[in-house]
């Protein structure tokens, strides 16, 4: 069998991938609101993307929606166009860490958590605001600011103290403001706040709107002589409404009319394109598959906003109108589905349901698949721990017309060879009702099993099971198929994704406050009798028919891997101190400094500085982490490592520095209470000292032996020899293999990273 082999740190392709590529089959089931000849339907995006707010910073517009219990969630979208959105960012880790949020002893947090975000942009830095209600109401609401330099890079986190329901914020630092930053804020009673910019301390506040009705998903903007609260008339109703005022602090006067009444089209954001045209961002309550965005014109008269057609959806009954121009064409942009698992880190498109355990799955243990291990004891899906989602896109096969629904398919494939007693492992579409596929081993065999559950708070019922036949294979496909037209769901299965068979429960789709999100895919794995057990998922796809071998070239695979590790930087770039590696003070905000060998930076009181990695990477295939200073520092310094993305919240490993020469045991490293740092899952390695002191770096690597570099990376021929005798492979982890790798992945090998295909 041909193997092809390429160095993971190629980041440009060469021309023969390029060939490779041009032979591949094109996705073909994928959701554009863009027709291709300069005009764009409703939606923009069709999933489940609710309580909309975006702004434009430079030329790209950025969205933020609402993710409840997702997690990483409050995802961030960007776009050139506002037609054509691409994943930018999942910035919240975790809200907190507890038995809700771990779905643990019966607790969750399902129709709660993260929620109505308001993004804005000040002075070089971006700001995240929402709050995240508990199944206790407001005396278990967290009040959470997230910010960030760059939106794709690290964000920090701050819990607030003061409680600003469905806010929208304002620093009103343009031509005509003065300087202060406000917040709108509340239900039914409209409250506006007055804070300072830098401290964000409140100043004082005032109810400037008492209209009831459920007025709510405020957000404020200073457009010419008037402040206006963009809100909306929530619940059943739906419908969005305007106020304005000369003064920041009102009196406020209503706008004559309401806007798209009766067509649940609302809550969302007012944008001005760099050619100053005006629109809107909303969402529309269309059923199981959610709340999906809207893009409407906005043109003003007398000081109000027209919106849409006169209060009416431009592009209804799928009438093309106009894109916004910006100045420029842009090509189309697609929402990924589909995922082979190759990369070292998640796509953005997969969140997990509550808080993961991330000691229970992997995607370097078996390269090539996503691991997941069972992770929690329990009878049913919801309390399941670990499960894996992603939302389901209202998907067009390439040519049809983009109103039409057409079926929508969600298809994986499974090795259950490592399943244990009791355990249950499939694909769900999850919401209330919601049904899986799946299979189930009980008394040493692997059955295919499916179910049909209700949930409402703590009550959940098991509506229609079906048991079915032995597995004959360990290798298995299980697909969903469905239809938002009908809002249908069915399952199948199959041994060798070419012959399909019907199996398990039917379910008509639907959307309820139970979950409080459209519909999703869910991917699975839990035990009803005792943890240990393991699935591989090889990939996921929403392509009717899928093979790896038809969409991803062997050259594809590898360069997926590139691309998505490169943003974030390969293992072995974490300390090599390239320009931007290094960040100052990961706490605060501060110039990045860098040089060839040596990097120098002031830490500050409650400041750690170091690297930092947005996604985590595996270092595991080395034995230790080697820093070298100029000088012993003068104040108590600690080395701090973590496991977790987001500083605020997560338990490092700590080391004392006593010397110039520091050697970290990358596999012995326990946090305090007994935690054991995962060495293939750092985000930041970073150093603190107590006080103000310089700390001064002369250079930092990777290591076997704990005084020498790792050999460089070198770029293997395709035409290489390969064989057990002269070579030796080790896997992700460490873990040493006997001769040729057999399995598809990445591996190290001469202490390169290698694609095997």
């Amino acid at each position: 069998m041909k193997r092809f082999i390429s160095s993971l740190l190629t980041i440009t392709l060469s021309c023969a991938m390029l060939h490779a590529q041009e032979t591949l089959k094109p996705f073909t089931i994928h959701w554009t609101a863009d027709q291709g000849d300069g005009t764009y339907i409703n939606p923009i995006v069709n999933a489940d993307f609710p309580d909309c707010d975006v702004i434009r910073v430079d030329d790209t517009y950025y969205f933020v929606g609402t993710t409840m219990y997702h997690f990483p969630g409050a995802t961030i979208l960007k776009s050139k166009d506002l037609v054509n959105w691409e994943y930018c960012a999942n910035p919240l880790e975790r809200i907190d860490n507890n038995d809700a949020y771990n779905l643990l002893n019966g607790k969750h947090h399902y129709s709660q958590g993260q929620w109505a975000a308001s993004l804005n942009y000040h002075d070089g830095k971006f700001y995240l605001y929402f709050i995240c209600y508990g199944k206790s109401g407001v005396d278990n609401t967290q009040n959470i600011l997230l910010t960030a330099k760059d939106p794709e890079g690290l964000w920090s986190m701050v819990k607030m103290n003061d409680h600003y329901y469905d806010s929208g914020w304002l620093f009103d630092d343009g031509e005509n403001g003065d300087g202060y930053l406000y917040v709108a804020c509340g239900i039914g009673d409209i409250w506006v706040n007055k804070l300072d910019p830098v401290t964000l301390k409140k100043i004082s506040s005032e109810r400037v709107i008492s209209v009831g009705n459920g007025c709510e998903g405020s957000h404020m903007y200073h457009i010419g002589d008037y402040y206006y609260i963009y809100a909306t008339y929530g619940g059943t109703e739906g419908s969005q409404t305007i106020f304005r005022s000369k003064n920041p602090m009102g009196p406020y006067e209503e706008h004559q009319g309401r806007v798209f009444e009766r067509q649940h089209i609302h809550q969302g954001a007012l944008v001005e394109t760099q050619t100053g045209e005006w629109w809107t961002v909303l969402f529309k309550d269309n059923g199981a598959i959610g709340r999906i965005p809207y893009l409407e014109p906005v043109v003003w008269k007398n000081g109000w906003p027209i919106i849409g057609n006169n209060g009416i959806d431009v592009s209804k009954n799928s009438k093309p109108y106009r894109k916004p121009n910006v100045g420029a064409e842009h090509p189309r942009t697609y929402l990924p589905t589909n995922d082979p698992f190759v990369a070292p880190s998640l796509g953005k498109q997969w969140e997990w349901n509550h808080n993961p355990v991330n000691e229970a799955w992997t995607l370097t243990e078996r390269p090539g698949y996503l691991r997941l291990y069972t992770a929690s004891v329990t009878d049913h899906l919801v309390s399941a721990r670990n499960s894996i989602t992603q939302r389901i896109i209202g998907l067009n096969p390439e040519g049809t017309p983009s109103n039409k629904y057409s079926w929508c398919y969600g298809t994986i494939k499974m090795d259950v060879s490592g399943m244990h007693d009791g355990d249950v492992a499939g694909l769900s579409v999850f919401q209330t009702p919601y049904s899986f596929i799946a299979v189930k081993m009980q008394d040493g065999k692997k059955v295919l099993y499916s179910e049909r559950c209700t949930f409402n708070s703590q009550n959940h019922k098991v509506a229609e099971t079906k048991a079915g036949a032995e597995l004959t294979n360990d290798i298995i496909y299980l697909r969903a198929a469905l239809n938002f037209g009908t809002n249908t769901c069915r399952y199948q299965y199959s041994y060798d994704n070419e012959n399909w068979r019907v199996f398990g429960v039917s379910m008509t789709m639907g959307y309820t406050l139970d979950f409080f999100v459209g519909q999703r895919f869910y991917i699975f794995n839990f035990a009803t009798q005792a943890l240990g057990g393991h699935v591989d998922i090889d990939w996921f796809s929403t392509e009717k028919d899928f093979t790896e071998e038809e969409f991803y070239s062997p050259e594809t695979l590898a360069q997926m891997a590139i691309a998505q590790a490169g943003e974030e930087r390969q293992a072995e770039e974490l300390f090599s101190l390239k320009d931007g590696s290094f960040v100052p003070d990961l706490y605060l905000s501060g110039n990045l400094k860098s040089a060839a060998s040596v990097s120098t930076f002031t830490s500050v009181t409650g400041g750690i500085g170091g690297w930092h990695y947005p996604a985590a990477i595996d270092v595991s295939p080395y034995n230790y982490l080697v820093i070298n200073l100029l000088r012993t520092p003068t104040n108590p310094t600690v080395i701090r490592i973590y496991d977790q993305k987001t500083l605020w919240m997560a338990e490092p490993y700590e080391l004392d520095v006593k010397s110039k020469s520091i050697v970290v045991d990358l596999h012995n490293m326990v946090t305090p209470s007994g935690h054991i740092i995962d060495p293939s899952h750092l985000y930041t390695v970073g150093m603190m000292a107590g006080g103000t002191a310089s700390i001064y770096i002369k250079e930092a690597f990777l290591s076997m032996d704990g005084q020498s570099p790792t050999t460089d990376i070198s770029i293997p021929t395709e035409t290489e020899p390969f064989s057990s005798d002269q070579q030796t492979y080790f896997t992700l982890d460490g873990r040493r293999l006997n001769g040729i790798p057999q399995q598809k992945g990445i591996y190290i090998m001469k202490g390169r990273k290698m694609w095997v295909k």
